[in-house]
């Protein structure tokens, strides 16, 4: 959970792509407080409901943070095969001693350890905040794929953490290398998925990154196109390959974060 900020040991046991930086092991020694932390996640699901899956989540980290989280799912079949699933989450995050860590730093930093000029007050002394996120799905006959369209909205407060290593938007607008969840950000995606054979299926994503421009310490709004590919050698080998590309627009002025990926890799399960 904690940031290494230890000179040489910057990356040392850290989840580099979901932590607050501003949770760093300095502020926490700063504070007075222990710098080592228990995690505690609960859940409780139920299916009681037909055609209705629902989620209650307690997470916690005693001494920074503790969040709750609904999520529900309802499949709505039609005659012809297809069906509809519409679906939320609401993430609730309360402070629990983060706001005060945060505050030993020589600034209040947000999620990715940058200025917080252009949050609110109350933002850079809690982590008071919440997101919503809410979809609906497309699912083909005989499971052979599917449409989706998201949404999500981050309240204009703190930044979202993540720290059971999990993504707060992800299955709603969350694609891959993108963190949606500074405060007052919304994110839109259209998705479809395809099974073309049991060995082959394909993915394709596209995402607009509306983040607060008026947020220094915050990336610039972007666009995403992901192509993902599936081929199955064997039960126990596989080939996935990537087509990525991230346009940013520079207009507020902030850096520009766009790129191309390309990917091809082999899995073998053993």
């Amino acid at each position: 959970m904690t940031f290494n900020t230890a000179e040489g040991d910057k990356w040392n046991n850290n989840d580099d792509s979901a932590i607050h930086k501003g949770l760093n092991y300095d502020a926490f020694i700063a504070a007075g407080e222990d710098p080592d932390h228990e995690l505690i996640v609960a859940d409780l699901k139920t299916k009681i409901i037909p055609n209705l899956d629902a989620t209650l989540s307690v997470l916690s980290v005693p001494g920074v943070v503790k969040d709750i989280v609904a999520e529900a799912h309802y499949t709505v079949p039609m005659d012809n095969g297809w069906a509809v699933r519409p679906g939320f989450r609401y993430f609730y995050q309360m402070d629990d001693g983060a706001g005060a860590v945060n505050l030993e730093n020589p600034e209040p930093y947000n999620l990715a350890g940058k200025s917080m000029d252009g949050y609110s007050d109350g933002a850079k002394t809690s982590l008071d905040s919440s997101l919503f996120a809410a979809r609906v799905d497309m699912l083909m006959p005989e499971k052979k794929g599917f449409f989706r369209l998201g949404y999500s909205q981050i309240a204009d407060e703190a930044d979202i953490l993540a720290p059971w290593r999990g993504f707060p938007t992800g299955g709603f607008t969350r694609a891959m290398a993108q963190y949606n969840w500074y405060a007052n950000t919304k994110t839109y995606m259209a998705r479809a998925a395809y099974n073309f054979t049991p060995k082959f299926n394909a993915s394709l994503r596209y995402a607009v990154q509306d983040f607060d421009d008026d947020k220094s310490g915050v990336q610039a709004d972007s666009t995403i196109w992901h192509l993902d590919t599936v081929y199955k050698f064997t039960p126990n080998f596989y080939m996935k390959t990537r087509v990525g590309l991230v346009d940013a627009d520079t207009d507020s002025g902030k850096s520009d974060v766009s790129y191309n990926e390309y990917r091809l890799e082999f899995n073998y399960l053993f």
